[in-house]
């Protein structure tokens, strides 16, 4: 009886690790409790005094939807550390993506980089990863490989690659 007691105490005041921790559903705009997950948050990330700044809700914003462009340009700009984005994401696991969510967010950069607008990368991030045997995932797949006709062909944004919620 003593053991079991131990351990309900035990889990009780120690919760798991898996469990613990801030995502980017608890911090997404419109959630109740937005503001109490990003002052977890800064304490997680250990940014400077605990707290957080507009510029660092940025940082979440983008981290969460996968914006690389807009983070470089924070940080080249001055308004966060790379130190502090990098805290960010490992509060908020992003580093732990599987290796789907690696692919699409890889592909997704990719795509931007070569010109697509960010509505249009998401497509076509979403066909190579999800439906790679697809017409737009088979032209998705040329155009990473560094074919300039299908880099063109997606930067013209064929009906067909779009991605169907």
């Amino acid at each position: 009886m003593k053991r079991i007691l131990f351990f309900v105490l035990l889990f009780g005041f120690f919760p798991f690790p898996a469990n613990a921790g801030v995502k980017c559903n608890d911090v997404k705009h419109g959630n109740e409790n937005y503001h109490e997950k990003m002052e977890e948050l800064a304490k997680l990330a250990g940014l400077p005094d605990g707290y957080y700044n507009r510029y660092h809700e940025d940082i979440v914003s983008n981290l969460c939807k996968g914006n690389a462009n807009r983070i470089r340009s924070s940080i080249d700009s001055g308004f966060v550390k790379k130190s502090e984005v990098d805290a960010i994401k490992e509060a908020l696991g992003i580093d732990n993506r599987s290796d789907a969510g690696k692919s699409y967010g890889y592909s997704k950069q990719k795509f931007n980089d070569m010109g697509l607008c960010s509505a249009c990368s998401d497509n076509v991030a979403q066909h190579y990863t999800k439906k790679p045997n697809s017409k737009c995932g088979k032209l998705a797949k040329q155009a990473l490989e560094g074919n300039p006709n299908a880099i063109e062909e997606l930067q013209s944004f064929p009906g067909y690659c779009t991605w169907k919620y």
